[in-house]
């Protein structure tokens, strides 16, 4: 009740706000999101542990460039004591630059992500064949899920013969309804990428063709090369930023708004040279991360004192629909100006998404060659479509669209 607000929080800026739960959340996410419009700029919901929301774009670009003030040491609203230090996500400046360099020099460059590009075209070719007879499939799980884990085990080099192994945890890790049931995943697919790791260590100096586990396995920090728990740690985190919950949900939410607008679609399908924006507009409109920061001391921000050990929703949810940088937010439009530059889709500073080159390939690709092919593309009737947010606002169950064959 009201007798509860700590007394350094206004109670006008005391709102509950409950991004996991809110019933709203699973039929109508950016709806619920959206509405953060009408609320302060900056306020604190008793919700999930208790924890402030930064809701307009501007100020969550000032606080996403302040690791002063914003620790990446938590990056979990409810705060969950997490077994995983994951690298670069949870390290602070100075200690997470030298890392940050590995994932963007060596891991992410241009040269490579145009050859992982080529994979991952030829795996969409591949994998639209193998369905495209039935004229309909559950595009989640034939195609949104599993393929951006394809191209990480690809790129990291696991064997296909053990690509199996991590089916079942990588299938908790998106099912997982308790943060608990996804870390448990988590662990699973920690274990695997580790008993591998074991093995690759063992002979570190042969050369690899899988770029990401030569420049893990060759990259050096202060002069001396990764120990086994960085690898680990480097690997879980690509796993999960790579091939888990976010490409593949921006996948879902694209794939959803097209088969349900014929128009936009036809747009697409007409001039192709619209496509690189169009997947900017659609990371916009149905953005889906949402990350935590610990407050690292006791500060004011814009009028407003946050005490150290608080967490802060960063959530691209809202800052994508925040009206008072994107007018007329909740319309698609494929012709918006300066998406790339206003947009905080991957972040911003240094913890914004080392992978967004080859995020936005995959998410490219995917609606070149899904498009043209899949005709009168359409949602099943009577699919009830179910979302939930893990951190990521994904569709939880199936997504059953139907095409002309």
């Amino acid at each position: 009740g009201m007798e509860s607000i700590p007394e350094h929080i206004s109670p006008d800026r005391f709102i509950p706000f409950d991004f996991r739960l809110d019933p709203q959340v699973r039929t109508d996410p950016w709806g619920f999101f959206h509405s953060a419009n009408e609320l302060p700029d900056i306020f604190y919901s008793p919700s999930l542990g208790g924890h402030w929301v930064i809701a307009r774009a501007a100020l969550l670009a000032e606080a996403w460039s302040r690791p002063d003030l914003f620790s990446a040491e938590s990056v979990s609203v409810p705060k969950i004591e997490s077994p995983f230090r994951l690298i670069p996500n949870n390290l602070d400046p100075p200690e997470h630059r030298p890392y940050q360099q590995i994932f963007t020099r060596e891991m992410f460059g241009p040269r490579i992500v145009q050859s992982l590009s080529d994979d991952f075209r030829q795996m969409t070719r591949d994998r639209i064949d193998s369905f495209f007879a039935q004229g309909g499939c559950d595009f989640n799980a034939e195609y949104a899920r599993p393929l951006p884990v394809q191209i990480f085990l690809q790129m990291i080099g696991v064997p296909m013969s053990r690509r199996e192994d991590f089916d079942d945890s990588i299938e908790q890790v998106f099912r997982g309804t308790t943060p608990e049931m996804v870390f448990q995943g988590m662990t699973g697919v920690a274990g695997l990428l580790d008993a591998w790791l074991d093995e690759e260590m063992a002979d570190r100096h042969s050369p690899r063709r899988a770029h990401m586990l030569e420049a893990m396995l060759t990259a050096k920090v202060d002069g001396r090369l990764l120990d086994k728990s960085e690898l680990s740690s480097m690997a879980t985190m690509l796993m999960l930023g790579g091939g888990l919950g976010t490409v593949s949900s921006a996948t879902m939410h694209q794939m959803l708004y097209l088969a349900r607008n014929p128009e936009m679609r036809k747009q697409l399908i007409d001039d192709p040279g619209l496509i690189p924006n169009a997947v900017e507009e659609l990371l916009r409109r149905f953005s889906a991360p949402n990350v935590g920061r610990m407050a690292r001391k006791d500060f004011e921000f814009h009028g407003v004192r946050i005490k150290q050990g608080e967490m802060v929703l960063f959530s691209t949810s809202i800052v994508g629909l925040d009206e008072s940088r994107f007018s007329n937010a909740l319309e698609v439009d494929f012709n918006r100006k300066g998406l790339k530059k206003d947009s905080l889709s991957f972040g911003t500073g240094v913890h914004m998404c080392s992978g967004h080159h080859l995020a936005r390939a995959e998410l490219r690709i995917t609606l070149e060659e899904v498009l043209p092919r899949l005709q009168n593309l359409r949602v099943a009737d009577g699919a009830a479509i179910e979302y939930a947010s893990g951190g990521t606002v994904t569709i939880v169950g199936s997504l059953p669209l139907e095409w002309d064959v």
